[in-house]
């Protein structure tokens, strides 16, 4: 399973564990991640963590499986519900955020780095279009969010 999840005090941390591919999302890690979350939340948790195992956060949307728009809707849904948990989340970001590593980092309310953490959005260089949920400031997972009722 490339998504795992462990629960201490209430908070949920969430890992990306695809290391082979330095945490890249596929189709089944996507919907793994989007369980895993929808489960933090119904399970009582009061935060939420993603990170990503073997010293990467994301680098993106795993190319090597992808060629198809749905799973381009699938993200964009997972990503409006990750913005709209109604509880904290952060992104434990280290190693590679690309992509769609930044786009999760960015429906998180807060973004933890470290020191060796790299940023892109190389997707371009490819000739493939990068979306709205990566660039759009008006896009539900750009920008701040409104508070949350406690």
């Amino acid at each position: 399973m490339p998504i795992t999840t462990t629960t201490s005090e209430s908070v949920a941390t969430i890992t990306i564990d695809r290391q082979e591919r330095r945490n890249a999302l596929n189709h089944d890690a996507l919907d793994e991640l989007d369980a895993a979350v929808a489960a933090a939340v119904t399970g009582g948790a009061r935060a939420l963590v993603l990170t990503g195992a073997g010293g990467h956060f994301c680098a993106g949307a795993d190319l090597t499986e992808l060629e198809d728009v749905a799973f381009t809707r699938h993200l964009g849904a997972v990503l409006k519900r990750l913005a709209e948990v109604p509880i904290v989340s952060v992104a434990a970001i280290a190693g590679s955020c690309m992509g769609l590593g930044m786009q999760l980092a960015l429906a998180c309310d807060v973004r933890v780095v470290t020191d060796d953490a790299k940023f892109a959005v190389p997707i371009a260089k490819l000739g493939l279009m990068v979306d709205h949920w990566t660039l759009d400031p008006a896009s539900p997972v750009s920008g701040a969010k409104a508070p949350r009722a406690r």
